[in-house]
């Protein structure tokens, strides 16, 4: 089956919000133990300035991506209210992003969405005429 270019638009969109999922959940942590160890010791201020803007940056991805996401995949107010949550706290951005797939997967067993060829990405446009 091929895909129409609004099929790739969604599952590169699909595919850049997993892996901000978990830039995010990884960046958080990071950028406070760097923090940590530069106001204990006063080295480390390059460091904290580029693993600050980096956070910053996939934060606001990250951010910029949730309403897109919810739109598509038709997420409720409380599962958003729990997306944008889970972005203040270390490491639940990966436990949020496996729950999402995994709706899509029960999609998948559901027969609401069709088997995807690679990844439950792959095919998540056909997500929205579910």
């Amino acid at each position: 089956m091929s895909k129409t270019p609004t099929d790739k638009i969604i599952s590169a969109l699909l595919r850049v919000f997993q892996v901000m999922a978990y830039a995010e959940g990884a960046l958080l942590p990071s950028i406070l133990l760097v923090a940590i160890i530069h106001w204990t010791t006063g080295y480390g201020s390059v460091l904290v300035a580029i693993v600050g803007a980096t956070h910053g940056t996939v934060f606001t991805i990250y951010m910029i991506l949730v309403p897109i996401i919810a739109r598509i995949l038709h997420w409720s107010g409380k599962t958003v209210s729990v997306a944008i949550s889970v972005a203040f706290v270390p490491f639940a951005t990966w436990t949020f992003e496996r729950r999402v797939h995994g709706d899509i997967m029960s999609r998948i067993q559901q027969g609401q969405i069709s088997q995807p060829s690679a990844t439950s990405f792959e095919t998540a446009a056909e997500v929205i005429s579910s």
